[in-house]
Parts: structure tokens; C-alpha cells; sequence
């Protein structure tokens, strides 16, 4: 089936950095489907503002709702997991979009640590804990993962050693995944947005083409 028939309302998706820029973007889009939508994000301000703009958006009666959480550490998953569960009962939409784009440069640890823990862990740890449900989903419904990568991990330009690599490994997660998944029903897709403004880089810019036309096609679109 084509994956975005993950677009079906009824479904739910979760969105991590889901209170501005792409995650909001795409938010917006899956309530837009009538999808109920979880969004995920570390900022309580932007995150309250997101949750009332989504869900006042257009007619759509789709559920919306939030969690304040930090992605870059696993005993905050926990509680994603129970909320989107017990609220919605699965989750048919995973988007991993949720990143920093700090500037450090070498000896500076915090930069290096803070970079990849988000960047690189907000993945894994969303994977580790979420693709069980996900799987679970697909039995019925179409599903896919969406994680958002960087043309960064793949040129890698000079000027920022940590985003980079951060994003270059995000790139193999993904294509990892995919191969493991190949038999399955869930989609896996590499998000590259190109020059867009996001929450890293100005105000939040509307990505609902973008993301159908990546979503039009299956693995690494």
C-alpha cells in the first residue's frame, strides 16, 4: 500500500519537537487528515501554544494532546508510551523529528554531549521504546516511522563537528532500521527537509507538501 495511506483519520500520530518548525508542520498536517495527534516537545510555553494551534486548526473533532518530555533520556519514553497508549491505544504514525542545533567546537564537552544525546539518542530511545507499538498498529492499519535527518549528515560541511555527525548517524539508524523492517509492514523514512526554516533556524515555515511528497514513496524517502 502506498505510505502516506498512513495519513487515515482515526489513526494517531506522535510528533517529538512538535511545538515548532517541522514537528509542528507536520502536526498540523496529520490533524488536517483527522488524525489524533500526540505531540511531544521539551519547551512547556511552545509546547501549551501548539497543542491549542493544532487542534484549533480546522474542523477535524481528532484528538490532540501533549507531554512535556526530554527526549535525550529513556525514563522520559516511559511516560510517552503510557500517555499515547492509554490515550489513543496505538500509534500509527511515529514521527522522531525532535533535535539541537547548538555551535561548540573542540574541548568543549557540554556542546559535544548535549548535541548527540538529542540528536542521536532522541532516535534510539524512541525506537527502542515505541517500535513495539508501532509494529502493533500495522497488524491493522497502515504505520511508519519518520525520522528526520539533515542534508548535513550527508554533505558534512565544515563548522559544526557534533550536528554533523549527529545527523550522519541518524542517516544509518535509519537505513538499519529499514533493512529490519523490510519485511513488515511498517514503512521507515529519512526526512531531509533541505533549506527550510525550523524552531533551530528563524520562524516555522509550512511543510505539508514536503512531507506528502516524502512520504509518497516507501524507505529513505
Amino acid at each position: 500500500m502506498p505510505a502516506a495511506d498512513v495519513f487515515a483519520a482515526g489513526s494517531t500520530a506522535l510528533v517529538t519537537g512538535g511545538a515548532s518548525g517541522i514537528g509542528l508542520a507536520i502536526a498540523k498536517l496529520c490533524h488536517d487528515k483527522g488524525m489524533n495527534v500526540l505531540l511531544v516537545d521539551r519547551n512547556a510555553d511552545a509546547l501549551g501554544k501548539a497543542e491549542q494551534h493544532v487542534s484549533g486548526a480546522d474542523g477535524s473533532s481528532a484528538v490532540v494532546t501533549s507531554i512535556l518530555a526530554d527526549v535525550s533520556k529513556e525514563d522520559y519514553w516511559h511516560a510517552i508510551r503510557d500517555k499515547a497508549v492509554s490515550a489513543f491505544g496505538s500509534i500509527e504514525l511515529l514521527v522522531l523529528n525532535a533535535g539541537t542545533g547548538s555551535r561548540g567546537t573542540w574541548g568543549d564537552g557540554d556542546y559535544f554531549r548535549k548535541t548527540l544525546e538529542t540528536n542521536i539518542f532522541g532516535v534510539v530511545n524512541g525506537v527502542n521504546t515505541l517500535l513495539p507499538v508501532v509494529r502493533d498498529a500495522a497488524k491493522t492499519k497502515p504505520a511508519a516511522i519518520v525520522i528526520t535527518g539533515s542534508k548535513q549528515g550527508i554533505t558534512n560541511p565544515p563548522g559544526n563537528p557534533a550536528y554533523n555527525a549527529s545527523k550522519a548517524a541518524v542517516k544509518t539508524l535509519c537505513e538499519h532500521l529499514s533493512f529490519d523492517l523490510r519485511a513488515e509492514k511498517t514503512t521507515v523514512h529519512l526526512l531531509v527537509p533541505g533549506w527550510t526554516y525550523t524552531g533551530l533556524v528563524s520562524p516555522p515555515s509550512s511543510l505539508h507538501l514536503k512531507l506528502t511528497r516524502c512520504m509518497q514513496g516507501r524507505h529513505h524517502s
